[in-house]
């Protein structure tokens, strides 16, 4: 057994446990050996690695039956301001990992100080680094950089999305955890928000950019270093110390040299994934991707054009893929011997006849007539054989049962006199977001004050439907019915009649990506209600609110930078001034509006399961049907022109329903609690609050949003008091709710 010394500054602190002083730094071991405890708590095991600011430790915390944590001291060997600024980094640290709760981010514990010392206490990642696994496997082939891709560009994207920049991105900094294999980004001392200002420089030699070595680092800056990564990790070629001889970077004239390294080692790689290394690594940060985002979608669409779509849906009576994939191989069995049945039946009918009208004038039979008898009979064998799958067919047996029709909006709910719902809790201010996990006790029914809420009325509209070129294949007059809401001064609010039914909420895997908080599908039974026409624009905001906090102006765009809280504060608003309660949507009840089914069996395949469309449009999106970022593509639709601000509501086509804007130009507000999957998740459409109360999901995409963050089934999760250019909502009547 060794003695292990805890002053971080000492250089050798593995000590025989013979000795009673340290060999390293002289200083009494019985006062720093493994046996101490910080805080009395913090049990140190051993060190696990040493920065340019203080030790880390693997430590048991006492408190918890001894589970392992990573404990980080803080020392510097620098003094004066630049010591203070070094505190303030390490401090920063703490702060920031306290902010953020990611699944591939280590959580923080504990962060004090003892004895003039910083310490922090993170989540132990039982695992390695990349280094090590480099060191250990080798060069990184072409699928292990794709699955490098896609499991860290979320993590980017998570923190860009929050301002955040980490700045040091490189092996050494990204561990594959032993538990289910994903990789976890580390040590976040150089975290730093996104501002104009020049900060301190935080930087490693060979994967930072220039901007970020210059002071001014941006999300690109981090994409680079990821790309960097990539390459070096592909290649081999990791930067020496010196970084003089870097056989994969030519300083002088600024380029990668990653292709020819390869192309030397004999090796080749896919060259969609080259370009998105190379543009990834471009040395203006304006010749990079501009968001995580986009390299995603990227990866994705070279992922779908390279390999075939595998569908294996979840039905409602959650087939394994297994009994599916037999399913479907007896139904093309039975689909042969069908065939087969009936060419024998024709050859038993020539058989009788033959034996009925023409007889062998000889003895002995020729051949042809034995053959034919052969073949006769085996024939006959068919026939009774398909008599007896017809009696006992095990695809009968056990067929799905086929879900009941939505109705149709042929007749709309009158609105005349609806029932009127519970009122929903009134929200409290920002600085206390409301717990919903219990149910809103009920308050009086409120009188609809007639004066400002029309009759019901018809009105038409146009609904189109595109393939996946993006070219219109049909054009539709459709009618629905709509009451308005006068606001005052001119200023209405149209609530559509959305007619209950049934549909398969979540996503297909046939859309391009299997995103695991759109699963699994489950039917759900949604009451009939009424949903805002548009997304609540800047003019029905300040009629209700009296203030106008969108960042791009306009009294017909829709309102923008508000909070989930802010949104419960509008609906109480509006629901006190015209005397009946209005809402958030649940997230199905926005679902459900968004696709607009409006003939279901049109969708319902074989097994019983609907699949619809990821557009209420069709197959894919264009500029001309949504505001959307449309410099990338979804299917074979051809590229447009990035509009960057939302536009006034109502300029594109509809839905079925008469639904304007539910694809692109803002994201939506839902009102129920963020959940991971929809696992357990409700069938009647009501809201779900049993979930992450700090959070809430978001429907629709936005202005800024790629095409495939504008399919009906995305799901996007956004904490409750923040705000953003991107955010909107709309509201809902739950007329056909019971009382």
């Amino acid at each position: 057994m060794s003695l292990y010394c805890l002053n971080p500054t000492c250089p050798s602190p593995d000590n025989p446990n013979t000795h009673q002083y340290c060999q390293g730094c002289g200083q009494e071991l019985a006062q720093t050996t493994l046996g101490y405890q910080f805080r009395d708590r913090y049990q140190v095991l051993q060190v696990l690695g040493e920065g340019t600011f203080g030790r880390t430790y693997l430590v048991e915390d006492q408190n918890f039956r001894g589970r392992k944590r990573v404990l980080k001291k803080f020392i510097a060997a620098i003094q004066g301001k630049a010591l203070a600024t070094a505190q303030e980094l390490f401090k920063r640290e703490a702060e920031i990992l306290d902010t953020l709760k990611h699944e591939q981010i280590p959580a923080i514990y504990d962060h004090f100080e003892e004895g003039n010392s910083l310490y922090l206490v993170e989540e132990y990642i039982e695992g390695d680094d990349l280094i090590s696994e480099f060191e250990r496997e080798g060069n990184f082939r072409e699928e292990k950089i794709k699955s490098l891709l896609q499991d860290l560009l979320p993590v980017l994207d998570y923190l860009h999305q929050r301002n955040l920049l980490h700045r040091d991105i490189k092996p050494d900094n990204i561990m594959r955890r032993h538990q289910d294999h994903k990789l976890v980004l580390i040590d976040f001392g150089g975290v730093k928000e996104v501002s104009k200002t020049i900060g301190t420089l935080i930087y490693t030699p060979g994967y930072a950019s220039i901007e970020q070595m210059t002071g001014h680092p941006q999300p690109s800056s981090d994409i680079y270093s990821l790309g960097a990564t990539c390459v070096r990790l592909l290649t081999g070629c990791l930067p020496s110390e010196s970084n003089q001889n870097d056989l994969i970077y030519d300083s002088n004239t600024a380029s990668w040299l990653w292709r020819e390294i390869l192309e030397k080692q004999g090796r080749k790689i896919d060259g969609n994934l080259g370009n998105i290394l190379d543009k990834m690594l471009q040395h203006l940060a304006q010749d990079r991707y501009d968001n995580a985002q986009e390299i995603l979608q990227a990866l994705n669409l070279s992922a779908s054009l390279s390999q075939p779509l595998v569908i294996t849906e979840t039905s409602s009576s959650a087939l394994t893929q297994t009994e599916t994939t037999l399913k479907n191989s007896l139904r093309k069995w039975e689909k042969l011997l069908d065939y087969t049945a009936w060419v024998s039946l024709g050859l038993v009918i020539t058989w009788s006849i033959k034996l009925v009208f023409y007889s062998s004038s000889s003895p002995s039979l020729t051949l042809w007539e034995k053959s034919f008898n052969y073949v006769a009979l085996i024939s006959l064998g068919i026939l009774i054989f398909r008599l007896g799958i017809l009696l006992f067919n095990p695809l009968k047996r056990n067929k799905l049962p086929t879900p009941p029709t939505p109705p149709t909006l042929s007749q709309p709910p009158t609105l005349s006199q609806p029932p009127t719902p519970p009122t929903p809790p009134t929200p409290p201010t920002l600085s206390q977001p409301p717990t919903l996990s219990q149910p809103p006790t009920p308050t009086p029914p409120r009188k609809p004050d007639k004066n400002r809420i029309s009759s019901p009325k018809n009105f038409q509209f146009e609904v189109i439907t595109v393939n996946k070129k993006g070219e219109i294949i049909n054009r539709q007059r459709q009618e629905n019915q709509s009451f308005s809401i006068d606001l005052g001064q001119g200023v209405t609010l149209d609530m559509v009649a959305i007619k209950g039914g049934k549909f398969f909420m979540g996503c297909p895997k046939l859309e391009s990506r299997d995103s695991k908080t759109e699963q699994p599908r489950h039917w759900v039974t949604v009451a009939s209600f009424c949903m805002g026409k548009y997304p609540i624009t800047q003019a029905q905001w300040e009629m209700i609110m009296g203030n106008n906090p969108a960042h791009f102006k306009g009294k017909n765009r829709p309102i923008e930078n508000i909070s989930f809280y802010d949104c419960l504060e509008f609906c109480e608003k509006l629901s006190q001034t015209i005397g009946i309660d209005v809402t958030l949507p649940s997230e199905a009840q926005w679902e459900y509006a968004c696709r607009a089914i409006l003939n279901p069996s049109h969708y319902r395949g074989i097994d019983g399961e609907e699949t619809y469309p990821p557009f209420y449009f069709g197959e894919t999106i264009t500029r001309e049907l949504a505001n959307y970022n449309s410099r990338t593509t979804y299917q074979q639709e051809p590229l447009g022109n990035y509009r960057q601000q939302t536009t006034e509501v109502g300029q594109f086509s509809p839905n079925n329903f008469g639904l304007y804007d539910l694809h692109g130009n803002v994201w939506e507000w839902c009102a129920d609690t963020w959940h991971e999957n929809y696992k357990n998740a409700p069938t009647d459409g009501s809201i779900w609050l049993d979930g992450n109360e700090q959070d809430s999901p978001m429907r629709g995409g936005s202005w800024g949003g790629f095409p495939f963050y504008c399919r009906s089934a995305t799901r996007n999760k956004v904490q409750r008091n923040h705000r953003s250019y991107y955010h909107g909502f709309r509201v809902v009547y739950n007329f056909g709710k019971k009382p």
